[in-house]
């Protein structure tokens, strides 16, 4: 169980990352959005979608932060993390979602053949500059911290916001050859900023199920290989792990030496050693160990 001040901790430092890089956000998709509109840039405007997406990501995780948090009841013993690790599921969901109203509006106007021509200028590219410059500072700051936190919804968030400056500079790059007179490739920038996305809600899928599903962090054997380092340890079966939230529960049953079955106390501090032992190797870990007599 995470003690209570570190839990709040936790919760403070989340929320105020998350109100920072909200602001910044909103700030870039304002910005994205009216030089997008002005220019009549699908590519742009759909940018500004991309990025409206990890606005989304923070309020949704403002709200979510409250639940994931809180502490361990009797309807939740192993406590509410998983909150968050579903709110990053749903980042994935609205990923896709942004993906196909891209592609959507990209596919007509490719072949819309009335299609006005997007109108470029200066203050279109300084804007999108800005843009860029502003979540380079959002990707690292969030990363960092959902790192330091151990967040996996910040962790996934800035995965988001990542991709965002890698398509906000396809972007730019467009926009100065459309502004040169290859206009078509702006509905074809907006289906390469489409793809990125689709790409974005994968790496975000690829590590939130595993931990929805209860897959196993780590192979048992890996585990036991931890456990039978400790003196005493005779041998463990039917190991089992799963995660959330940064933490590891581990379950198993063990067999220690003969010599020390009937001490209680020998037995307990082999118990301890094995945990922290699991702690030293894997980080955050709660074991419950059942120990059983040696087979006759």
């Amino acid at each position: 169980m995470v003690p209570r001040t570190e839990s709040n901790e936790y919760r403070r430092g989340v929320r105020r990352v998350l109100l920072i890089t909200l602001c910044l956000n909103i700030a870039v998709v304002a910005g994205k959005l009216v030089a997008g509109l002005l220019a009549g840039s699908l590519s742009v405007v759909s940018d500004a979608i991309h990025s409206s997406v990890d606005s989304l990501n923070n309020i949704v995780g403002l709200a979510v932060m409250k639940y994931a948090t809180a502490e361990p009841d009797e309807g939740h013993p192993y406590g509410h993390a998983k909150f968050e690790t579903l709110s990053a599921f749903a980042i994935a969901g609205f990923l896709f979602v942004t993906c196909y109203q891209i592609s959507l509006s990209a596919i007509k106007r490719v072949f819309a053949h009335d299609a006005p021509a997007p109108e470029i200028t200066a203050l279109t590219i300084g804007v999108m500059v800005v843009t860029i410059i502003c979540n380079i500072i959002v990707t690292v700051y969030e990363r960092r911290e959902g790192r330091r936190l151990q967040s996996a919804f910040l962790i996934a968030d800035s995965a988001h916001t990542r991709s965002d400056v890698l398509v906000s500079c396809s972007v730019l790059s467009g926009l100065i050859l459309i502004r040169s007179g290859y206009v078509w490739l702006d509905p074809v920038i907006s289906l390469g900023v489409a793809v990125v996305i689709a790409w974005s809600g994968y790496q975000i899928f690829k590590t939130t199920v595993p931990i929805l599903v209860d897959a196993a962090p780590l192979p048992s054997w890996r585990i036991a290989e931890v456990v039978r380092s400790v003196p005493g340890v005779h041998s463990a079966h039917d190991i089992r792990s799963r995660s959330q939230g940064g933490e590891m529960f581990v379950e198993m049953h063990l067999h220690i030496e003969s010599e020390f079955e009937r001490d209680h106390i020998a037995s307990h501090a082999i118990t301890e050693e094995i945990e922290r032992r699991l702690v030293a190797e894997f980080g955050r870990v709660t074991a419950t160990i059942h120990v059983e007599p040696l087979p006759e």
